[in-house]
């Protein structure tokens, strides 16, 4: 049975690969040389070539959510972001129809399988449907979806492959977010920046942009099952880091919601520090790739 898991993971990987690299191909036939420079619409650098307007999906990750995920759909920009994507992640409550109500595309998991697994389920429909930039956000409203325009600058302008919003950096701020979180967030991002060798202000932001192409670096591999928790977004802005992908940090604001019955976080103390902590000592060691 580990023989077949394993067969089946990797050909479901080498799909994608392929696919990435079939949508890359695409792009560079139909781009242009010249651009008009009476042309108004906004143009892009994406590879090496001059595009219109980039692709951009949105991904918000969620589980038991609520109304709340309507209202982060509603906030995202319409101007810059192509189609929202919510992951309902084995919600048991009414998460799907509120974020389908509100005009998001809904994938259902079915299970509850991780933050992870998610945000890689949009990432997956990113490369399949040929998207040129995918932004992550919190399905919980922490990251407001309003800031995406300041993640997808750099992208854009060709600046950065991996655009991580930070709330410690000048210009960003925090609301309503407690002590403790504010202790661990500040600890956390110590170990990560010591482990990694590459300093951060905040390495665990859930606000992020990236580049769609980063994922043709095939030493970049999300899809291990021990990343289908709290692994998976550590795992990713440490490899891009550590492989001298672009990566820049973009002030944000990190917004802990009003209190409305349903928990700010669903991480649990010690299992889930723990998923959160493994990938930086895994990979800072060598045990992991």
């Amino acid at each position: 049975m580990r023989s077949l898991r394993f067969f089946a993971s990797f050909a479901e990987k080498a799909i994608l690969r392929a696919k990435l690299a079939k949508n890359r191909k695409e792009r560079k036939k139909n781009a242009k040389p010249m651009v008009d420079r009476k042309q108004k619409q906004t143009i892009a650098t994406v590879g090496a070539y001059p595009l219109k307007q980039p692709r951009v999906l949105c991904v918000a990750p969620a589980w038991n959510e609520g109304e709340r995920i309507a209202r982060v759909v509603q906030a995202v920009p319409g101007d810059f972001v192509e189609t929202t994507v919510v992951v309902d992640d084995g919600s048991t409550d009414d998460t799907a129809d509120h974020a389908q109500s509100a005009g998001a595309t809904v994938i259902r998991s079915g299970a509850n399988r991780g933050v992870g697994a998610a945000i890689r389920s949009g990432i997956d429909h990113a490369i399949e449907a040929g998207y040129d930039i995918v932004v992550i956000v919190s399905g919980g409203g922490k990251t407001p979806p309003e800031q995406i325009p300041r993640l997808l600058d750099p992208i854009i302008k060709g600046e950065a492959e991996l655009a991580q919003g930070s709330r410690y950096l000048d210009g960003g701020e925090y609301l309503r977010m407690p002590l403790r979180r504010k202790i661990g967030t500040r600890g956390y991002t110590f170990l990560f920046s010591l482990f990694c060798g590459h300093r951060v202000t905040d390495a665990s932001s859930g606000f992020r942009a990236i580049k769609v192409s980063l994922f043709e670096d095939r030493r970049i591999n999300l899809w291990q099952d021990w990343l289908d928790r709290y692994e998976l977004e550590p795992y990713l802005l440490f490899k891009a880091l550590r492989l001298g992908h672009k990566v820049v940090e973009v002030p944000v604001t990190i917004e802990y919601p009003k209190t409305d019955g349903i928990a700010y976080t669903k991480m649990r103390a010690i299992t889930d520090w723990w998923k959160i902590f493994r990938p930086i000592l895994f990979l800072g060691i060598g045990l992991k790739k």
